[in-house]
């Protein structure tokens, strides 16, 4: 709800718990739709951790390919360079530090060693979203985020 999404302050346990459901939710309406495969592996398991402590199966090291592993380290690297209603982005130098932090916990090591070289080779950046529809209208809670 936008309720939950545009809160300024600490989620309650229960907004929390909520907010946990986008991942089962999304899968769920994204699974009639035949040609995905991998695409429903990414949206449900976006939020899992390597070491079994996510969400929302609790799937951990080689439970998931490694695209999902890619995609889940890519995901919370662009929700802490993003600015969110609740706090400001964080620069890119402190969310590579965050994946060094969680490598071999929250994220796969190989994929973390991965954006490590990157961010050490100059080849990881924030790259600025550009909507290319203009006109779009405001839409929940994101008020046409890109533009």
């Amino acid at each position: 709800p936008d309720a939950i999404l545009q809160k300024a302050g600490k989620l309650t346990d229960e907004e929390f718990a909520k907010m946990k459901e986008h991942p089962v939710a999304g899968f769920n309406i994204l699974s009639g739709l035949k040609m995905l495969t991998d695409e429903l592996v990414i949206v449900r398991s976006h939020h899992e951790r390597y070491d079994g402590k996510g969400y929302p199966d609790r799937k951990k090291g080689d439970e998931l390919p490694m695209f999902a592993w890619i995609v889940s380290a890519a995901d919370a690297i662009d929700a802490m360079t993003s600015d969110r209603p609740y706090r400001k982005a964080s620069s890119m130098e402190v969310a590579v530090e965050q994946v060094r932090a969680g490598a071999g916990t929250h994220f796969h090591p190989d994929v973390a060693e991965a954006v490590l070289d990157a961010a050490h080779n100059g080849t990881l950046k924030a790259i600025p979203q550009e909507n290319l529809y203009k006109d779009a209208p405001a839409i929940g809670a994101f008020e046409n985020p890109t533009a």
